[in-house]
């Protein structure tokens, strides 16, 4: 090998190392462990507590995680699927964020009454993850669909044995929540509507 070469096989290594070492900077090197098992069994109200099922119906983000107003990890999507999530009766705030990065959270909101189930999608939003309502007043008539995105996609639970880790993985919940209400805060009255359960949303 002549030394030119051996001089341009080691500018394409420095390059490569460079590359890497940019690439784990990024984050991309960090991501949340996808927790989520299949479940079987219908999902149905129970009488101590709100039920919150949130679908990805039509996109396949990864380590979608669910996080509520203490900050607490309650569920995570992967892919299409969905899940149910269970919680305290009354004002109800659920984040959702993608892998670790904070900034792409968003928030929905609402006073919720248990014994009933309510129901949410995920999807993307240019910079981050839409966590919406799903409702008879939902736009482009995604009500219709409900029954549709349930029966075509599984239903996911996390591991509980897995939980403590993909929290940790997630980081500090408070810049979660900070985001997300950041987001919120800005949008229009029709777009705050979308990111809003009413009471009588449930069945």
């Amino acid at each position: 090998m002549t030394t030119m070469s051996l001089g341009a096989g080691r500018r394409r290594a420095r390059v490569v190392v460079v590359v890497v070492v940019a690439w784990l900077a990024s984050g991309c090197g960090s991501v949340v462990p996808d927790i989520t098992i299949r479940t079987s069994g219908a999902i149905a109200a129970v009488p101590d507590a709100v039920t919150v099922v949130i679908v990805q119906p039509t996109t396949r983000l990864r380590s979608v995680s669910i996080v509520d107003g203490r900050g607490q990890l309650v569920g995570q999507l992967n892919e299409r699927a969905h899940t149910a999530v269970r919680l305290p009766e009354g004002p109800t705030v659920l984040y959702a964020v993608r892998e670790n990065d904070a900034k792409t959270a968003d928030r929905l909101e609402g006073t919720l009454v248990a014994g009933r189930v309510y129901y949410a999608t995920v999807g993307p939003r240019p910079g981050g993850v839409a966590l919406l309502a799903l409702n008879p007043r939902s736009p482009e008539g995604r009500w219709s669909h409900k029954d549709e995105y349930l029966r075509t996609t599984p239903r996911v639970q996390m591991d509980p044995q897995a939980v403590g880790r993909a929290a940790n993985e997630l980081g500090d919940p408070a810049a979660i929540m900070q985001a997300g209400d950041a987001y919120v805060s800005k949008l229009d009255a029709p777009h705050l509507a979308e990111h809003t359960i009413q009471e009588n949303d449930g069945l």
